[in-house]
């Protein structure tokens, strides 16, 4: 947490956050939560903690994405953002929150229906 809001101050000046008026385009900065994007890749409400290494690694492989070189759940939970980060220029994500609280990014194909941004 406290690298991510580092790296979050060192990039606000070229990647501000994101907002409901963003475009797809623009280069942002947002959050985003591998458990999130593991359950809507599965299409569940939760997905299983002792499952996550094989579930997440699973999602990156039908991905198209080598996951044979991630040895740490970190690498895996990393790579798993950096493919929502893909999907979101792609439009393929939805947004939870508001300006004030922030969004948090995770695929389509959850449950809840919140408006997309």
């Amino acid at each position: 947490m406290l690298s991510g809001e580092l790296i979050y101050s060192t990039f606000f000046d070229t990647y501000p956050l994101l907002t409901a008026s963003s475009k797809r385009s623009s280069r942002v900065c947002f959050e985003t939560f591998p458990h999130a994007i593991t359950c809507a890749m599965l299409g569940i409400d939760a997905a299983s903690a002792k499952m996550k290494r094989v579930q997440r690694r699973a999602i990156l492989e039908d991905a198209g994405i080598d996951a044979s070189a991630l040895k740490s759940i970190d690498d895996i939970d990393a790579a798993l953002c950096a493919l929502t980060a893909k999907l979101w220029l792609e439009g393929k994500t939805v947004a939870f929150g508001d300006e004030p609280g922030g969004y948090i990014v995770v695929l389509e194909g959850l449950v809840w229906r919140p408006q997309t941004i």
